[in-house]
């Protein structure tokens, strides 16, 4: 070393003798041609020479290999120099490294490498083919093949997991595209069930290897006792081949890593119960989460199976029985078989007997373990004792739908603990995410998960739990919605959600209103009944509100049988009181009349005059929808009087409201004047946002009758936020309706035009007839006064029809009325004449304030 120089660190005498060899070694590169070598031994030859020429011992060597990043053992190297086998790849390119030779010569020797291996298969004609035979009868999948296709074309890595539920048919379409594929893998295909889910243990990579290697060719003297040696020499044996490798029913990622192939033309195609998305983080390997069949694929399937003219004779059984199996082809094909072994029987009576016990029909007698319950029992084995549980209270849940809360009430668990393990559940596609947190499972899963949780010791204190939890959430919508405090609100440990205003709340009822129906209907059957009372009752105000009056009515019949098994004779009084109310609503007066009457008998017999006196009040509205004005204000003041005795100044409130509604209908304008004025501030000051906006609504019609169209825009326009705020669907439908009508008095014809045509979509499908009369004849009078007579006369003709049928007296006057404005208008004078005397005629027997702008009519421009 030069005078004045220092050597670098690590650098010595011995040090340059070794560079200075690795300088010769570096010419006699050059000279070591692999391509000549014709075989392994003689390939290995060629790196014994290279070995000797470098002048490094083979510690020098494993030591440089170090250097290099490479992993090259002492004991390694002495042994592949010693054998006639060809080396792995990375023990090759790690010895030419550690010789001197660049990434050019790794390349040429690595080939070199390869073409003799693939040589030596073809000599011997040692080319795998594992696979099993390929399914009967596929059907559909065109899309996930094509996904298949184009994963595994362009893909880097060259795999793909076909993850889903069990008997969805992952294993079939495996095969299916595998055997399409046979001359895409010239040299070989390799198959092996990892037992992922089976009643044996888990297949660890290392057994794996090793049958993977003897398939390949490799003497197994010569297999590595280390995995990951073998793992390193599987790669190798795959790096200059072609071969399919199909791992089916994998459990974890850690199966797989070492059996995936490296470089080269190889393919993986794994199959799993669980999503394995620890490989998409670590290798890049896609999923491809497979579903049940189209009902077209599994008719297709059933087709195949059982003939396709058996299925053309009866195609509706057909749907049904894949119905009953879910589009499952595992529950198909074992519904199939059945078919089979029985050629006579229809197949309407299996589909009957399958949708009945699902578990217990789709079985093979004498070979059970192929039955759909032995399916799901392996993947159910498999849970986490929390996972499991949170599966046996999905087959408590009487809904299709739920939520982690749901789960939680019935475990005893937190929330976060049953989302947890619904989580877990959704990775071995038992259970899946629908939306805004709710969560559902397949209808077979279902019926499985209730067989598991039948005989659960802590059945009913379960059931209660939950259907406390869904009780406190209705009765908080309640008191959040309309500011009532509910009779029942149980406490619970799991906490209702915390919602953000009304509309949240909502919106959480919209979401769930055929969950709460069934969990009513089920909390019945269950002996639960209190809770089906309750819950229906709790959720009534809601419904009937929302427009679901049909849907409330089931429910309350399922409570009123409820109270009457428990003899809970006050309960029944309201649940009758809520059923009159909403036959009203629904068009039944005579129903609503004798529900109301028995409400109120009941509330007497029990010794309570509030009761009593609600069910009076709810009587007078039945006497007005039949128009006896006087006994309809008789029942109200009555009400009234008996509130403020009983010190009830709310409820005297809302019976006072009634009187001022039915003297504007009288046409006692001054006392209906007061009595809105007084209402519109009461109700502003108590946030009653329903009450207010009926009163203003009320108001409006009056300032309208007295020729003041802006003010009673006005009162419509606060009415209508105040109903929006309440989530009233149809109070909003009908304060457009009448704004039209003023729109239209105030001279704006299109906007009175679009808010008529706004309140007839909206009421399109709704089940009240009065409503949808009531937004008829104001449409017709809108139109009329924008100048289109035509449309007018369209519009109150259909009410006449709908009100004949009804029979609704009052909105067939006003249709009537509403159809001589717009023939005069069309100078049809005559008929017109007709059309309001029969309106007239018809005020006059209702007592209506109509009557007397009727009687007075000179002129077509009069709209009421």
């Amino acid at each position: 070393m030069a005078a004045g120089v220092p050597e670098r660190p690590g650098q010595g005498p011995r040090t340059e003798t070794v560079l200075g060899r690795l300088g010769d070694v570096r010419h006699s590169l050059d000279g070591l041609d692999p391509s000549a070598a014709g075989s392994a031994p003689q390939l290995v030859a060629l790196l014994r020479e290279l070995r000797a020429a470098s002048g490094l011992s083979i510690r020098e060597i494993s030591r440089r290999a170090r250097d290099h990043g490479d992993w090259l053992p002492t004991s390694t190297l002495a042994a592949v120099l010693n054998r006639d086998s060809i080396p792995r790849a990375e023990v090759v390119a790690a010895l030419v490294r550690a010789c001197g030779g660049d990434e050019a010569a790794v390349d040429t020797w690595l080939a070199q490498c390869g073409r003799i291996a693939a040589a030596d298969v073809a000599d011997t004609g040692q080319v795998p083919r594992r696979l099993p035979p390929a399914p009967h009868a596929f059907t559909g999948r065109e899309r996930e093949l094509r996904q298949i296709d184009r994963h595994t074309r362009d893909a880097s890595p060259r795999a793909v997991v076909i993850a889903g539920p069990a008997g969805v048919g992952k294993t079939a379409l495996a095969l299916h595209w595998a055997h399409r594929a046979l001359d895409a893998f010239p040299d070989g295909q390799l198959y092996i069930d990892l037992r992922g889910f089976s009643g044996s243990a888990p297949l660890g990579p290392e057994p794996v290897l090793h049958r993977f290697l003897a398939a390949l060719g490799t003497d197994p003297e010569e297999i590595p006792p280390d995995g990951d040696e073998r793992a390193a020499m599987y790669r190798s044996l795959l790096s200059h081949r072609r071969v399919l490798v199909v791992l089916d029913n994998a459990r974890s990622p850690e199966q797989l890593r070492d059996l995936l192939p490296g470089t080269g033309g190889s393919t993986a195609l794994i199959t799993a119960r669980t999503d394995l998305f620890g490989l998409t983080a670590t290798h890049g390997v896609p999923h491809l989460r497979l579903e049940p069949l189209t009902r077209e694929a599994s008719m297709d399937l059933l087709g195949a199976m059982i003939g396709r003219e058996r299925v053309a004779a009866d195609p509706e059984a057909a749907r049904g029985l894949a119905a009953a199996c879910g589009d499952l082809p595992l529950a198909l094909r074992l519904a199939a078989c059945q078919t089979l072994a029985r050629p006579g029987q229809p197949l309407g009576d299996l589909r009957d007997r399958i949708a009945g016990a699902p578990l217990a029909n789709l079985d093979l007698p004498g070979d059970e373990a192929a039955g759909l319950r032995a399916c799901l029992d392996l993947t159910r084995d498999r849970l986490a004792p929390a996972d499991r549980k949170a599966l046996n209270a999905i087959g408590l849940h009487p809904a299709t739908e739920f939520e982690p809360a749901g789960i939680a009430a019935l475990t005893g668990a937190d929330p976060a603990e049953a989302d947890s393990a619904l989580r877990s559940l959704a990775t071995v596609h038992l259970a899946s995410p629908t939306a805004e947190g709710r969560w559902s499972v397949h209808d077979l899963v279902r019926a499985y998960a209730r067989e598991q949780a039948a005989d659960a010791p802590d059945r009913e204190e379960a059931l209660g739990r939950l259907y406390d939890w869904h009780l406190a959430v209705a009765a908080e919508t309640l008191t959040l919605l309309f500011g009532l405090d509910p009779e029942a609100a149980p406490e619970t440990a799991v906490p209702a959600p915390a919602f953000d205003g009304a509309d949240d709340a909502i919106r959480w009822l919209d979401t769930r209103q055929g969950a709460l129906a069934e969990m009513i209907r089920q909390a019945s059957e269950d002996g639960h009944q209190w809770h089906a009372g309750r819950l229906a009752t709790t959720l009534w105000r809601y419904q009937y509100t929302r427009g679901q009056r049909a849907e409330a009515l089931v429910n309350l019949g399922i409570a009123l049988d409820a109270d009457r098994a428990l003899g809970d004779r006050p309960h029944q009084a309201t649940v009758l009181h809520q059923i009159g109310n909403t036959q009203r609503a629904l068009g039944d007066i005579d129903g609503a009349h004798l529900s109301l009457a028995e409400s109120r008998s009941l509330a007497l017999a029990n010794d309570d005059p509030m009761a009593a006196l609600l069910a009076l009040g709810a009587i007078g509205w039945c006497h007005l929808e039949r128009w006896r004005l006087a006994e309809a204000r008789e029942c109200a003041t009555e009400a009234a009087e008996g509130f403020r005795d009983l010190g009830d100044a709310d409820r005297e409130m809302n019976a006072l409201d009634d009187i001022a509604h039915l003297d504007l209908l009288i046409g006692d304008h001054d006392n209906a004047e007061s009595g809105f004025e007084r209402s519109v501030k009461t109700f502003a000051d108590r946030g009653w946002g329903q009450n207010l906006a009926a009163a203003l609504a009320g108001l409006a019609l009056l300032r309208l009758r007295q020729d003041e169209p802006d003010a009673a825009g006005e009162l419509l326009d606060q009415a209508l936020e105040a109903y929006h705020q309440s989530g009233d669907a149809f109070g909003e439908a009908f304060i457009r309706s009448r704004l039209s009508h003023v729109r239209a008095r105030q001279g704006r014809a299109a906007d009175a035009v679009a808010l008529a045509e706004h309140a007839l979509d909206a009421t399109a499908a709704v089940p009240s007839v009065e409503l949808r009369l009531e937004v008829l004849n104001n449409a017709g009078f809108a139109h009329l006064a924008c100048g289109d007579p035509a449309a007018a006369e369209r519009l109150h003709r259909e009410a006449i029809d709908l009100a004949e049928a009804a029979p609704d007296a009052y909105e067939e006057a006003r249709a009537r009325h509403g159809l001589g404005n717009a023939l005069a208008a069309a100078g049809d004078t005559e008929r017109a004449r007709t059309q309001w005397a029969e309106a007239l005629r018809i005020h006059a027997s209702l007592g209506t304030y109509e009557r007397h702008e009727l009687a007075s009519l000179t002129a077509p421009e009069a709209l009421r």
